[in-house]
């Protein structure tokens, strides 16, 4: 047997997703909620380019091995076309800012803004370096210009490459998902067994509407959706922008031959507890659900036992091969109990 994530259990707490959750994976911070952040966004990167820029004349001055007369030709050059593609590159810097303020809600208008402005510097880039690298042409042999535009791109590229990675993806509509694990565990000879499986959900809020109770949801990959928030949830206002989210759902399911004379009977049992009116929206939910099935039929060669259920359906299941089918018979009574668990936490960033 194997358990599947119960989404009724988790349709009925959608009214309490509408919390928050931070960007913890994310490296840059969303200025606009935490105004305290830019300079140290603004910081960071501008000592990255430092180093970058200290360490490329120097990478320059040993890789291009110039002689003399090339080296006075070269140097003024060089510095002017550093300059230009610095400009380039503070241009994309603010760019960065620019996004890093708005994430995660970056609307459809300052998205395509935006993208214009990355486009226009994207195309800029070897438009500019095209330009200088014929006049380096003009002093120096191909095979050093050749050598100096490789250079040129692989210090680019590292520095690229660390914005890149501390730059979360843009924000899109789509169905927030997280992470489920799963583990099974049984007694050597013991008919049925545990198993116990996880999903857990982390998102933060980039929206909020309070007149239509609407709370828009973004994970750490970009995902965004928004969640209508029913009247249920008495601690609505209690919603900040930046508030972390944590959901966690736990279902288990735990299989057994009653023993003889053992009373079992279907049904289930519910438990809600949220939190008190003016605390930040969560709570736990907690049901349990018994089913009970009688063994009608056990097939000793193939490993196998026919189940019927009260409702009058019947299944016929594989049996473990450690499990002694010799000591079952017709008329066993097995028990299936499965314990669902859903809770949410909700701190700020």
């Amino acid at each position: 047997m194997y358990l599947t994530m119960n989404t009724k259990l988790l349709n009925r707490f959608t009214l309490l997703l509408a919390v928050a959750a931070s960007l913890a994976a994310l490296s840059i911070q969303r200025v606009g909620a935490q105004p305290e952040s830019a300079p140290s966004v603004t910081s960071d990167i501008e000592v990255l380019r430092g180093q970058i820029k200290a360490d490329r004349k120097v990478v320059i001055a040993e890789a291009m091995q110039l002689t003399e007369a090339e080296s006075a030709a070269f140097w003024p050059l060089y510095r002017n076309y550093r300059v230009e593609m610095d400009k380039i590159g503070d241009g994309l810097v603010k760019l960065v800012l620019e996004y890093a303020d708005a994430y995660p809600n970056v609307p459809e208008d300052r998205a395509k803004q935006l993208l214009k402005d990355y486009t226009a510097l994207e195309k800029k880039l070897p438009d500019q370096r095209a330009s200088y690298l014929k006049k380096f042409a003009r002093i120096l042999p191909a095979s050093k210009v050749l050598r100096l535009a490789q250079l040129e791109n692989r210090l680019d590229l590292a520095l690229r490459l660390q914005l890149a990675s501390a730059l979360p993806l843009a924000p899109i509509e789509g169905k927030l998902t997280g992470s489920a694990a799963m583990a099974i565990a049984a007694t050597p000879g013991v008919p049925g067994g545990v198993a116990v499986q996880t999903y857990e959900l982390t998102a933060t809020v980039a929206a909020i509407d309070p007149a239509a109770r609407k709370v828009t949801l973004v994970n750490a990959e970009g995902i965004k959706q928004t969640v209508k928030v029913g009247p249920e949830a008495i601690n609505f206002d209690q919603i900040r922008l930046g508030d972390r989210l944590k959901v966690t759902v736990t279902e288990q399911l735990l299989v057994y031959v009653a023993g003889e004379g053992e009373t079992s009977s279907d049904g289930g049992a519910q438990v809600v507890a949220l939190a008190p009116k003016g605390a930040k929206p969560g709570g736990v939910l907690a049901e349990t659900t018994q089913i009970t099935a009688k063994v009608t039929a056990i097939d000793v060669d193939h490993r196998k036992a026919t189940l019927q259920f009260e409702d009058g359906t019947t299944r016929t299941v594989a049996v473990r091969p450690d499990v002694d089918l010799s000591k079952r018979k017709v008329g066993d009574k097995v028990v299936m109990r499965v314990t669902e668990a859903l809770a949410l936490t909700v701190e700020k960033p």
